[in-house]
């Protein structure tokens, strides 16, 4: 009886301290479901400070890691909702999908691939990346301001 009741008040403390919002806050941040397209998977995210932290720390699990970048004035913002296309060598599209944030992270085979992500009105193309594992190849997209 008094196990449970023990545990119970456990549960509810670490609770508190999840809602509290200082160091356990940082365990609430989710590593986003991994998403598949035909036999590519990629994962996508990054909003917010802890989850941009998160995403930085996991990058290098992945051989390609694409950061989506929007001027604001001098500084420079993470930006969103941008879509981002991949194709391989032969113009084919491997991968067609939106951004869920300024961070998307794919595992694509070892071989050249070129990235075109467009952000409202600006699309913007990187011509070669080549990707190869074991390795991190990145590609960073600067939008204007004022774009989306």
């Amino acid at each position: 009886m008094k196990r449970r009741f023990t545990a119970g008040w456990t549960a509810l403390a670490l609770a508190g301290l999840a809602s509290w919002g200082g160091p356990a806050a940082a365990l609430s941040a989710r590593w986003p479901q991994v998403q598949r397209q035909g036999t590519v998977a990629y994962v996508t995210g990054g909003i917010g400070r802890t989850e941009a932290r998160l995403f930085e720390r996991r990058m290098s699990s992945y051989p390609l890691a694409i950061e989506l970048l929007e001027h604001a004035g001098r500084a420079e913002a993470f930006t969103g909702a941008a879509d981002v296309t991949i194709a391989d060598a032969r113009g084919r599209t491997v991968l067609d999908a939106r951004a869920g944030g300024p961070f998307m992270l794919v595992d694509l085979p070892s071989g050249r691939y070129s990235i075109v992500a467009t952000l409202g009105h600006a699309r913007l193309k990187k011509s070669t990346i080549f990707v190869r594992q074991g390795t991190l190849a990145r590609a960073t997209f600067e939008f204007p301001s004022h774009t989306d």
